[in-house]
């Protein structure tokens, strides 16, 4: 394109349902301050009440917070945090609310922004699953993956609620996580410091671990 603008060649997209806030707040204090792409945050939240979580986010992140009320640039090192209620898709370096308030549930649609994420950055796209009921993300995950993106779930083991990450297909997760670690080995992953790798035919992840990256056995699924 010529319009001035530079392209954001990577990006990374966090979907989280319950227990989410709590899991959020923690994976985005271990962001450097430095981090080199932006991040769209989507997370169930009751649209009955008034969302606090840019608020929350941006007292525990070094990185800025902002709240996507209709369209958002998307700029390196800056954390975009989807509305309550609202869906949105990304394109065309942004951000954008594409549904009024009321509609498809669960919202916002984790699937629809991994999908319209992974449409338009392809293997630039980092997808995060994290704590969460029900199975929003598995098919956007799905998506994400077959365009060449890389998919890291948090570890359902230690999830407080295991079903939404754990609700992906072994062969769609590249990386399992424990919580602590998931800022450290994004930052990673970034700079091509980290070397993910498929899991094997007998469905072997690579689990990361504060600080430190182990082989383990697989994870536990149930059957879907």
């Amino acid at each position: 394109m010529s319009d001035g603008r530079t392209p954001i060649p990577q990006l990374v997209v966090i979907g989280a349902s319950a227990g989410g806030v709590e899991a959020l707040s923690t994976l985005v204090s271990t962001l450097p301050s430095k981090f080199q792409a932006p991040i769209v945050i989507a997370q169930h939240l009751d649209p009955s009440r008034l969302s606090h979580l840019k608020d929350i986010l941006g007292r525990r992140a070094s990185l800025p917070v902002r709240s996507v009320e209709n369209r958002e640039e998307l700029q390196a090192g800056v954390i975009y945090v989807v509305p309550a209620d609202h869906h949105v898709e990304i394109g065309d370096h942004a951000v954008t609310v594409k549904s009024e308030p009321g509609r498809a549930r669960p919202s916002p649609s984790i699937d629809r922004l991994l999908e319209s994420a992974a449409d338009a950055f392809g293997e630039q796209l980092i997808a995060v699953i994290l704590t969460g009921l029900g199975s929003d993300g598995a098919e956007g995950a799905r998506r994400v993956k077959e365009l060449g993106g890389t998919v890291v779930i948090q570890n359902p083991q230690t999830a407080s609620h295991p079903e939404m990450p754990m609700s992906l297909a072994p062969t769609t997760v590249d990386i399992v996580a424990e919580l602590e670690a998931i800022g450290p080995l994004l930052n990673d992953l970034l700079v091509d410091a980290y070397a993910a790798t498929k899991p094997d035919d007998d469905r072997r992840m690579r689990t990361t671990t504060c600080g430190a990256t182990r082989k383990s056995s697989t994870v536990s699924r149930a059957a879907s």
